[in-house]
């Protein structure tokens, strides 16, 4: 795969494919427990691919990885505006990642003590840490409201 694309079809790749895995098993774990082998599910867009994509993948599908790596495959090939929208993507996935990572770290006490027997995913946890805003560090809150995680709980 071409050099520019590989830094960022892959992180843009694996973002796109992981999944996040929870059991009913998992109840009344630890939140590090919970998330130990767990995938997570960060979704972005490439914006600006369209007419490189007819071009040279049309049939691929948009935001697929078929589509992705047949991008790799004419990386010389493509619009400025279809690399910059690439970049903007995995640079989304990125700051994803990090938005959650700094937020399980804030939150992971709390989570421990409130929300043992909650299955992460889908706003589950972050909805409990809402009913328990009253008792949870304000590390926690802070750490969701600036990463924007906050909205996910119900």
């Amino acid at each position: 795969m071409p050099s520019y694309l590989m830094k960022t079809f892959i992180p843009l790749t694996l973002g796109l494919l992981f999944t996040f895995n929870s059991s009913a098993e998992q109840a009344g774990k630890p939140l590090a427990e919970k998330l130990q082998g767990a995938n997570l599910v960060i979704v972005s867009s490439v914006n600006g691919c369209d007419v490189d994509i007819k071009e040279h993948c049309d049939g691929f599908g948009n935001n697929t990885e078929k589509v992705f790596l047949c991008l790799a495959a004419y990386e010389e090939h493509l619009s400025t505006e279809c690399k910059n929208g690439i970049l903007e993507a995995a640079l989304s996935i990125r700051m994803g990642a990090a938005a959650i990572d700094y937020s399980i770290s804030a939150c992971e006490a709390d989570a421990d003590k409130y929300c043992l027997d909650v299955q992460p995913g889908e706003g589950r946890m972050v909805s409990c840490i809402k009913t328990n805003e009253s008792k949870v560090s304000k590390e926690c809150i802070s750490a969701l409201k600036e990463t924007g995680l906050w909205e996910l709980g119900k």
